[in-house]
C-alpha cells in the first residue's frame, strides 16, 4: 500500500511595508514556498490584524510613516498573546545603531535590504524553528506540572481509604477501568467519593499528563451548560463578546467528569450524546463541528432506569454512559473502614498541631452511628470535634453531636457485648442488630422506610435481616 504524506497546516506569515511593490516581492516568495501570507500597509494595521489573526511569524518594515517598525515591535511585544511571535525586521540601513534599537524593542532577527530570497526564507525558517521550539516547551511544562499536582494532590473526601469487602470490589473496578477510554458511569448516595472515584481513575491511566476537568450539571441553566460544556462564538448570545471554549475542548485528551448527569435536560442530551458516539461537537452560534477525544465518567445518585422509564432521561444515552457501571457504597454498608477513616481524617485535621486521640467511647458512637451523609459527614464530624477539643489532647463524648450520640448505645452496653462476646466484629453485630429493630420499630415495620432511614439498600438491609434472623412480626409488636 502506497504510503499517504500528510502535509503539515501552513504557518501564517504577516508581512507589513507601506511600500506596495516591496510588499508583494515579499509576499510572492514566502506564498511561493507554501506560507498563507497577509500583507499590511501601516504599524497600525499590523497590529489590529495580528491580534485578530495570531501569524506564526511578522516581517516588519523598519522605516515606515506614522507609527514605524520600533514602535510597532514594542506594542506588539507587550500583548500577552503575541509576545512569543517572532518579529523580523526588515531594513534597508545596515547601521549598528539600526540593528541595537529594533533588538532593543523586541525584535527576535532583522534582515538589510536588497537580500537575497534564499537568506530571507533562512531567517524564516529559523525563527519559526525557535518559536515552535518554545511551544514545545510550553506544552511539557504544562503536562509535567499537571503530573506533579496528581501526585500532590489533596482530596477533600477520604472515600477512597478502607480494606473493607465493598471498598476492595471498588478498588479491583477502578484498576480495570482505568486504561480503557469507554464511559464510565458512577452511582451512590450523596458523600460517598464519586468525584474521587473518577480522578482515581483519571489519575490511574494513560492520560493523567492531560487535563482533569469536573463539572456539576445541576450547578448550570440549560443555556449555560451548553455554552459551558461546548463553548460558543462571538455573537452567538448578548454577553459573547469574544469566542469561549467549552470544557470538552479543555479536556481533550483527558478526562471530563459530568456530576449530577441526571439533572441534565432532555434538550441537551442528544448533544452529548453525540461527543461520546462520534467525538463531534458544535459550538454555541457555530455551524462548525470540532473533534476532541474526551473519556466522559459521569455520576449521579438518581435512579437513572426510573427516569428513562418516566421519559425524562434517553435510552440510548443511559446505556451509552452506562459501559462501565461502578456503585459506590454507603458508609454504613462499609463500617469496618470508619474507625480508619476517623484516623485519617483526625490526622489531617490536626496536621501542624499537638496530636489528638479518640476515647474508646467516641470510636464506638462513630462506629454505631448510621452516617446517611457518608463519609463527607463523618469528615466534617471530626474537623468539628479538632475545633472543639481546643488545647485538649483527648476527645471525648461531651464533644460528639448530638445526634450520633442520641443514636448511640450506652457506653456500658456497648462494653458489655465487647467483653460478652470477646471481639470487636460481635460488638458491631450487636449494634447493627440494635439498630436494625429500633429502625424497624420507628417505620412501623416497613423495610424500605427502615433501609433508608439506616442509610442501606433495601437488598442490603434484607440480607441483615436474615443473617441476623431477625423476626420482623415480633420487632413490630415490640
Amino acid at each position: 500500500m502506497e504510503k499517504v504524506s500528510v502535509t503539515p497546516p501552513a504557518e501564517t506569515i504577516l508581512i507589513v511595508d507601506d511600500n506596495e511593490d516591496a510588499r508583494y516581492a515579499l509576499e510572492r516568495i514566502v506564498a511561493h514556498n507554501g506560507y498563507k501570507v497577509i500583507g499590511v500597509s501601516s504599524g497600525r494595521e499590523a497590529i489590529d490584524r495580528a491580534r485578530v489573526a495570531k501569524p506564526s511569524l511578522i516581517l516588519l518594515d523598519l522605516m515606515m510613516p506614522g507609527m514605524d517598525g520600533y514602535e510597532v515591535t514594542g506594542i506588539l511585544k507587550s500583548d500577552p498573546e503575541l509576545r512569543y511571535t517572532p518579529i523580523i525586521l526588515v531594513t534597508a540601513r545596515d547601521s549598528l545603531e539600526d540593528v541595537i534599537a529594533g533588538l532593543d524593542a523586541g525584535a527576535d532577527d532583522y534582515i538589510v535590504k536588497p537580500f537575497k530570497s534564499e537568506e530571507l526564507l533562512a531567517r524564516l525558517r529559523a525563527a519559526l524553528r525557535l518559536r515552535n521550539t518554545y511551544f514545545d516547551l510550553r506544552d511539557t511544562k504544562a503536562k509535567n506540572n499537571r503530573l506533579v499536582a496528581a501526585m500532590t494532590e489533596s482530596f477533600d473526601s477520604g472515600a477512597m481509604i478502607g480494606s473493607s469487602p465493598a471498598m476492595k470490589k471498588i478498588f479491583t473496578l477502578l484498576e480495570r477501568v482505568s486504561n480503557a477510554n469507554a464511559p464510565v458511569l458512577i452511582t451512590g448516595s450523596s458523600g460517598t467519593g464519586k468525584e474521587l472515584a473518577a480522578r482515581a481513575i483519571h489519575f490511574n491511566s494513560n492520560r493523567r499528563a492531560e487535563p482533569f476537568i469536573a463539572r456539576n450539571c445541576a450547578a448550570f441553566s440549560e443555556h449555560l451548560l451548553e455554552s459551558e460544556l461546548f463553548g460558543h462564538v462571538k455573537g452567538a448570545f448578548t454577553s459573547a463578546i469574544r469566542d469561549q471554549k467549552g470544557i470538552f475542548e479543555a479536556a481533550d485528551g483527558g478526562t471530563l467528569f459530568l456530576d449530577e448527569i441526571g439533572e441534565m435536560t432532555l434538550t441537551l442530551q442528544p448533544k452529548l450524546l453525540r461527543v461520546l458516539q462520534e467525538g463531534t461537537f458544535t459550538p454555541v452560534g457555530s455551524t462548525s463541528e470540532r473533534k476532541v477525544d474526551v473519556r466522559v465518567v459521569a455520576a449521579t445518585n438518581r435512579d437513572l432506569p426510573k427516569l428513562v422509564q418516566e421519559g425524562k432521561f434517553r435510552e440510548d444515552l443511559y446505556y451509552r454512559l452506562n459501559v462501565v457501571a461502578i456503585s459506590l457504597p454507603t458508609l454504613a454498608e462499609r463500617k469496618e473502614d470508619i474507625s480508619t477513616l476517623a484516623e485519617f481524617f483526625l490526622a489531617r485535621a490536626t496536621k501542624g498541631l499537638s496530636k489528638k486521640v479518640l476515647l474508646p467511647e467516641v470510636t464506638n458512637a462513630l462506629l454505631a452511628y448510621g452516617w446517611p451523609g457518608n463519609v463527607r459527614e463523618l469528615q466534617n464530624e471530626i474537623e468539628r470535634l479538632v475545633i472543639l477539643s481546643g488545647p485538649d489532647e483527648e476527645i471525648g463524648m461531651d464533644l460528639v453531636s448530638e445526634r450520633i450520640q442520641n443514636s448511640t448505645p450506652t457506653t456500658g452496653a456497648v462494653q458489655k457485648t465487647s467483653a460478652e462476646e470477646g471481639s470487636l466484629k460481635s460488638a458491631i453485630d450487636a449494634i447493627e442488630q440494635k439498630m436494625i429493630r429500633e429502625a424497624l420499630i420507628q417505620t412501623g415495620g416497613n423495610k424500605s422506610d427502615a433501609a433508608r432511614r439506616l442509610g442501606i439498600s433495601r437488598s442490603n438491609f434484607l440480607a441483615k435481616l436474615q443473617s441476623y434472623g431477625i423476626d420482623t412480626a415480633k420487632s413490630e409488636e415490640s
